[in-house]
């Protein structure tokens, strides 16, 4: 029987401006793509303006610069209306304890309820049957899978790109 039958789920990916929330990186982005009833809904990310800088590293990575973010919102609006949207719904995320770690601390410092429920999608590939790339990586996984991430590393696309590996994987998971 098929453990992953929910009518919703909410895939969750952030772009921060480094490792650890506990150090003073910050969130600059926080895309989402629903699914209902295994199908892929919307998709949409949000820029957050941080308090600090955006390192240049981080903006090889992610392609975010600081002049993007200057007139986005803070996080302390972008967040309680994320944590509203989400409600009790499942998130799923690819390497789950990342994106919870810096969304628990935040949400946690602005008072609002901690999200526990989720699935992870690394975790999904360490069980499936078919999986034989050479590491867990979401761009491996959808390499391996022929799933298009035409903007890696930006939350919008990370989410779309987890959500069909989600449910291209969902069944085979033992």
């Amino acid at each position: 029987m098929n453990k992953y039958n929910d009518d919703k789920y909410i895939v969750v990916d952030l772009e921060t401006t480094g490792l650890d929330p506990f150090s003073g990186c910050e969130i600059i982005e926080i895309g989402i793509t629903e699914i209902v009833n295994n199908k892929i809904g919307r998709n949409y990310s949000r820029l957050v303006k941080p308090k600090g800088i955006i390192p240049s590293h981080i903006t090889n990575i992610t392609s975010i610069t600081n002049d993007m973010v200057e007139d986005a919102e803070s996080l302390e609006t972008v967040l309680p209306n994320f944590r509203k949207y989400v409600g009790d719904t499942t998130i799923i995320a690819h390497n789950a304890k990342f994106d919870l770690k810096f969304l628990n601390y935040y949400l946690d410092l602005l008072g609002l309820e901690k999200i526990n429920n989720h699935i992870c999608t690394l975790e999904m590939l360490k069980r499936c049957k078919s999986y034989k790339g050479k590491n867990k990586k979401l761009e491996t996984a959808c390499n391996y899978y022929n799933i298009v991430n035409e903007h890696a590393h930006r939350a919008n696309s990370d989410t779309l790109a987890t959500a069909k590996l989600f449910l291209t994987i969902k069944d085979e998971v033992e």
